[in-house]
């Protein structure tokens, strides 16, 4: 039998910590990476300010170095992370992924850049 994508999102919310666009917005410091997992052509569309780049089909491979370069303080196992993509389906699935490497602190943006720009919250965009 097969399963849908809606289902495996599901089975993976039930289990992952979540963050509403709110939490994103008064508790996103420093000291929280901020990790947009979308392709680079929805990133360059627009993206929260701080927001770092990691690709869903590269996040495993890329996640510890990225850290290693950005974190100078503590393990990279406990910082605060929360991840978001366009509506929370994906980042939902890399936070299980992250969870099963060992990340601790790990969160998935409910919503995700859709609920944030209904928001009216604001997207930074590179200027060419």
């Amino acid at each position: 039998m097969l399963v849908s994508p809606s289902d495996i999102v599901a089975k993976a919310k039930a289990t992952i910590k979540e963050c509403s666009i709110r939490d994103v917005q008064d508790c996103v410091n420093e000291s929280t990476v901020l990790i947009d997992i979308r392709e680079l052509a929805e990133y360059q569309r627009g993206h929260i300010a701080g927001a770092m780049i990691i690709p869903r089909g590269l996040l495993e491979f890329e996640i510890i170095p990225a850290l290693e370069r950005r974190v100078t303080e503590g393990h990279i196992a406990e910082c605060d992370i929360v991840l978001y993509c366009g509506t929370g389906g994906r980042s939902a699935l890399a936070a299980k992924s992250l969870d099963a490497m060992g990340f601790r602190n790990v969160k998935s943006m409910d919503g995700g850049i859709v609920a944030w720009a209904e928001a009216k919250l604001p997207l930074e965009t590179p200027t060419a």
